[in-house]
This record gives structure tokens, C-alpha cells and sequence, in this order.
């Protein structure tokens, strides 16, 4: 059975929304901040079903925008990124780097345009843009919180400022 804390659980649904959210806005493609969660999920939590919250995200976007051909690349591709930041353990941006460039090559194999063409690419920077907004965010709230400089304390829920 697994044991998940009612704040874990509001926190999870929050992050699972607004990914949908992300995904269903009329934004350009690949700008969703979904890898960045798929590399970070290792650094939040220790539960080792986390790595499906990016997967859930998928599936029920996908659902509503529309299935496409190549869901098993993708799919399999943001899969791997949690495990790949386990593999690199503390080292977040290698993760990131390592995780898109897996990414990029899963799902541009096949595709209309091949994997390092100028035109894939230049597709593919967005989605590592976004994914590197959410790593750097997450760092310095952590760099942040490790100087003491803001000190977040979720049990009293508030933050104090030393």
C-alpha cells in the first residue's frame, strides 16, 4: 500500500493541473515545462511510482488534444528522464541535458524531420528552454533555502526571511 500525506497529495494534484494546464494552452509546441518535472521528480520526492506523474500528464492532455503516432517514443523518452537524474544522482543540469538529448532523439527517430536536422533542433530547444526554467527555479529555491538567506518552513507554512 502506499502511504501518501495529505499535503503530498494537494501538492501532487496542483503540479499534475497545472502540467495539464501547460499542455492544453494554446502555447507554441514544446514548451511545456513537463521534462523539467520529469528530471526534478527524483529530487522531490522518494516515491518510486513518481516517475508515472509526468507519464499521467501525458496520457491526459494527450486525451483531450488528441493521441498521436509517435506516443511510444515520447512516452518512453520522458519515462527514462527520472531515471536518468537517478543514475546522475545530484547533478540536475546533466540530467536535464542527458534527458533531452534522449528526448530529442526518441522522438525525432522517424519523424518527418531526423533527429539532428536544423529543423529538429531548433523544435526541440523550447521543450530543453523550458525543462532548464524549471531546474534553475528549483536550484536557486534550493541554494536559497540552504544559505538560509529564505528559510521555508512547511509544517508552520510560512517563510521567514533571515
Amino acid at each position: 500500500m502506499i502511504n501518501i500525506g495529505m499535503n503530498n497529495l494537494k501538492t501532487a494534484v496542483l503540479i499534475f493541473g497545472a502540467l495539464v494546464l501547460s499542455r492544453l494552452l494554446p502555447l507554441p509546441a514544446n514548451s511545456e515545462p513537463l521534462l523539467g518535472l520529469a528530471v526534478l521528480t527524483p529530487f522531490l520526492t522518494k516515491n518510486n511510482f513518481a516517475f508515472l506523474l509526468p507519464l499521467a500528464v501525458m496520457f491526459v492532455s494527450d486525451a483531450i488534444i488528441g493521441f498521436h503516432n509517435s506516443m511510444i517514443a515520447t512516452y518512453t523518452a520522458i519515462a527514462l528522464a527520472p531515471f536518468i537524474s537517478e543514475f546522475f544522482k545530484d547533478r540536475m543540469y546533466t540530467s536535464l541535458f542527458t534527458s533531452w538529448f534522449v528526448w530529442h532523439v526518441f522522438a525525432n527517430t522517424g519523424q518527418w524531420f531526423p533527429p539532428f536536422s536544423l529543423e529538429a533542433l531548433l523544435f526541440d530547444l523550447r521543450f530543453l528552454a523550458s525543462g532548464l526554467t524549471i531546474v534553475v527555479a528549483y536550484d536557486i529555491a534550493q541554494r536559497l533555502n540552504q544559505a538560509e538567506i529564505i528559510k521555508i518552513d512547511f509544517k508552520k507554512k510560512h517563510v521567514k526571511k533571515t
